[in-house]
């Protein structure tokens, strides 16, 4: 007869938490939702200089479909400073990526809920020469919700697209000239 000798030896699980496929997809960065209804492409990596200038909603591109309007302009300065003139509002920005965030000086005091404080930048597929910037928040969604028919022509409508570059030798004067000519807190106050 066989004499059988059990041995305990203490064991030691672990549980590794491996996720689980599942059907749900993650969120889409700003990007892809633009990417869903337009040919675009992200622009990162550019200098301050090479991002400076003046965009607007009113450019001479959707000029052609459309007449004039009010425009609302973004001066993007060299030194990372800028002045919206439409919604009077001048701040600081800064890059992540293919990002141009928006923050406002402490004096100003008011906020406009349709103010983007997030710019994605883009150009158009083989449009190397131009920038646009789409606000990520009230923008990007107004885009999305209405770009059905004629998305080529809503993206006109609703981005910022640059029509003149500012160089850094000409920033002070025009910044001078557009805070005299254009800044206006007191209709805020």
């Amino acid at each position: 007869m066989a004499i059988v000798k059990l041995l305990w030896v203490p064991v030691t699980v672990i549980a590794l938490m491996v996720p689980q496929s599942s059907n749900q997809k993650s969120e889409p960065t700003p990007l892809e939702r633009l990417q869903a209804k337009i040919d675009v492409v992200s622009v990162p990596n550019l200098s301050p200089s090479a991002r400076a200038g003046q965009y607007t909603d009113d450019s001479q591109e959707l000029r052609k479909y459309v007449p004039p309007m009010g425009a609302e302009n973004l001066f993007v300065f060299p030194d990372k400073t800028y002045i919206f003139t439409f919604v009077t509002d001048k701040g600081t920005w800064s890059l992540a990526g293919d990002t141009v965030r928006l923050k406002s000086d402490k004096d100003i005091t008011w906020k406009s809920k349709r103010v983007d404080r997030r710019h994605l930048v883009v150009r158009r597929r083989g449009h190397d020469d131009e920038l646009f910037l789409v606000g990520m928040d009230w923008n990007l969604t107004q885009f999305e919700r209405t770009a059905k028919g004629d998305p080529e022509f809503t993206f006109l409508l609703l981005s910022l697209k640059r029509e003149k570059t500012i160089a850094a030798k000409d920033a002070e004067q025009l910044r001078k000239k557009l805070m005299k000519e254009k800044w206006d807190p007191a209709f805020y106050r």
